[in-house]
């Protein structure tokens, strides 16, 4: 993974209140795929992982869990599952919110690679570092096969709730859920123009059964919070907007 990559990252990460040295993201931030994309970094910056399991310690809630597992099972590489386990399960043990609400997704990153290897290219890459990482690593990091040292969360690095919230008005609607299937469902069709062609299609894309969605449609219709048009048999689900703004993001410590 090239610099530029990581930096962008990092500039996703600082939008939702992670204090990286780099201007944040002015778009909305996929909070799913960032996930995936930070599996894909942490390899080449252990950073990105402290902060992302930080992160997830104190807003662990606003995870649109069901979507996160689908999204691992259909395109997160299978070299990077075990750096997407290790990510998550050091969450699920940092903060006690958090015991169950990764199983779904841990469970799709599968079993841990053999060997293992250290998680860093840098100490993969040197043999005498390679040995070292493997003495020093952490029961979690053994159990997943990526090598690592126990860290402290890094809590003073992150912005306060009320600042994410502001600046990432969708993530207050998640938590209020809990990260549950309307989560999803709303992150789906954010992610696809606000619209979803049926309930067929968003039971595949949230991967859950076509009942659960049906029922979870149907209680954010009664809210306002989607519109469904009848297409033939199927549904056309079309989200309704809530107008939230957030601006004068900042940077991060220099």
């Amino acid at each position: 993974m090239t610099q530029q990559q990581i930096n962008l990252i990092a500039a996703r990460w600082s939008r939702l209140g992670a204090m990286f040295n780099t201007t944040p993201a002015q778009d909305a931030v996929d909070l799913e795929r960032l996930l995936l994309d930070t599996a894909r970094a942490v390899s080449a910056n252990s950073r990105l992982l402290i902060m992302a399991v930080t992160w997830l310690a104190r807003h662990g809630e606003t995870v649109a869990k069901h979507r996160l597992a689908a999204l691992i099972r259909r395109e997160l590489e299978a070299e990077h599952h075990p750096a997407m386990g290790l990510l998550l399960d050091f969450a699920r043990a940092a903060d006690k919110a958090n015991r169950t609400r990764f199983d779904l997704a841990i469970r799709m990153c599968g079993e841990r690679a053999e060997p293992g290897r250290p998680l860093s290219d840098v100490e993969f890459n040197n043999p005498i570092l390679s040995r070292l990482a493997k003495q020093r690593a952490s029961i979690l990091s053994r159990k997943w096969g990526r090598w690592c040292e126990d860290f402290q969360l890094k809590q003073e690095a992150l912005r306060p709730v009320q600042w994410v919230m502001q600046h990432n008005p969708g993530l207050y609607e998640r938590a209020l859920v809990g990260g549950e299937l309307v989560a999803s469902i709303v992150a789906e069709c954010e992610a696809s123009c606000g619209t979803a062609e049926s309930e067929a299609d968003m039971a595949r894309r949230c991967g859950a059964s076509r009942p659960a969605i049906r029922a979870a449609l149907r209680s954010m219709e009664r809210s306002g919070r989607v519109h469904s048009t009848r297409l033939g048999r199927a549904h056309r689900v079309k989200l309704q907007s809530l107008v939230c703004s957030g601006e004068d993001l900042g940077t991060g410590p220099k």
